[in-house]
């Protein structure tokens, strides 16, 4: 005897949370991208995660809460994850093209869905708009922080970055949200010649 319990050792409190979390706010984000806000409930999230009733509440008190959280968190995560993905060319031109089929992409994952589901419900719910705008600010911010690494620094640096990203990024979201409608294939986006082109335009001058 021992007195070792039988079995592999236990996972850590703090690491099985985590998981947990994680798993949950997967969840979350394809309810919403899949069924819509109006059919997404903490049960069918609870129901996706495999997690109990008292532990999805553990970690989200309320359903706005739950939601705002999952969106942003699996947003910045992916973001984050894109770019430790790509392989970024040197020159200027062919790094502006790049960037701009990368952020294009971006659009066509469940975390843009969720969150246009997120900000129609929020047109008539002061609930999830009081909870969804701070975050949106914030996300803003990693968005922008997101497309400067895209471009790199020496693009980046110029005057013309910043309200370029803003054009782009409102295109592109209006762009996307059609084939959300229509389901059809986004990759072959005509408008992705003419990003380019604006982009060469106003950060090289071409």
């Amino acid at each position: 005897m021992t007195g070792e319990p039988d079995g592999p050792p236990r996972r850590p409190v703090q690491e099985r949370g985590l998981r947990t979390r994680a798993a949950i706010l997967d969840a979350a984000v394809r309810v919403l991208a899949d069924e819509g806000y109006a059919a997404a409930t903490t049960v069918r999230v609870q129901e996706r995660a495999g997690v109990s009733r008292g532990r999805l509440l553990h970690h989200f008190p309320s359903r706005d809460e739950l939601f705002v959280a999952a969106v942003h968190h699996l947003a910045a995560t992916r973001l984050d994850a894109q770019l430790g993905e790509l392989e970024l060319p040197d020159e200027p031109g062919a790094r502006i093209d790049a960037a701009i089929t990368a952020m294009w992409a971006s659009n066509g994952q469940p975390e843009f869905l969720a969150s246009l589901e997120l900000w129609l419900a929020a047109r008539h719910d002061e609930a999830l708009r009081a909870a969804l705008l701070p975050t949106e600010r914030r996300m803003g911010g990693i968005l922008l922080d997101t497309q400067r690494r895209l471009f790199g620094d020496d693009l980046a640096a110029r005057a013309e970055f910043a309200p370029l990203m803003e054009l782009l990024v409102t295109s592109m979201r209006g762009t996307a949200i059609t084939y959300a409608i229509t389901g059809a294939d986004a990759a072959s986006e005509p408008n992705l010649v003419l990003w380019r082109r604006l982009a060469r335009a106003q950060l090289l001058g071409e």
